[in-house]
């Protein structure tokens, strides 16, 4: 019976081992000036069986078996850019359809259009102050 434990403490041990490896955020991800950490979930499993038989020959008496998953699935990313955070969701179904980077495209066109259109407000508002700054400027009366 000791054997049996043996077996099922290194099972168990190895599984601890490999899912503290894993972890919920991955390493980052640098595309252009957005940088990207994946998000996951990761779920495991462990099964184990088995039995000390009687022994009819010396070789016979110990039958064993134990297995483990580790699965991990990305569910969003946490998108820096200039210093802001977002959280970015993808589904599973585009992870597996398209892959990571597949599922991340999308996304990340659309930072990049709100970032276009954020610096075009600002330039517009830049500009609007310099033509008022201008416009008051000229309507100050001349010194004589």
């Amino acid at each position: 019976m000791s054997q049996l434990l043996n077996l099922f403490e290194f099972t168990t041990t190895q599984v601890r081992a490999l899912a503290s490896e894993q972890s919920v955020a991955d390493a980052p991800i640098v595309i252009g000036d957005v940088t990207l950490v994946p998000i996951s979930k990761l779920s495991c499993g462990f099964s184990c069986g088995g039995s000390d038989l009687a022994q009819k020959k010396k070789a016979d008496g110990l039958m064993a078996g134990a297995g483990a998953k580790v699965n991990k699935t990305p569910l969003s990313f946490l998108a820096v850019q200039n210093g802001q955070v977002q959280v970015l969701s993808v589904s599973a179904e585009d992870v597996k359809k398209k892959g990571i980077m597949g599922a991340v495209k999308p996304i990340l066109e659309g930072l990049k259009e709100k970032s276009a259109a954020k610096k075009a407000a600002k330039a517009e508002a830049e500009a609007a102050a310099d033509a008022a700054v201008t416009e008051a400027i000229a309507q100050i009366p001349e010194a004589k």
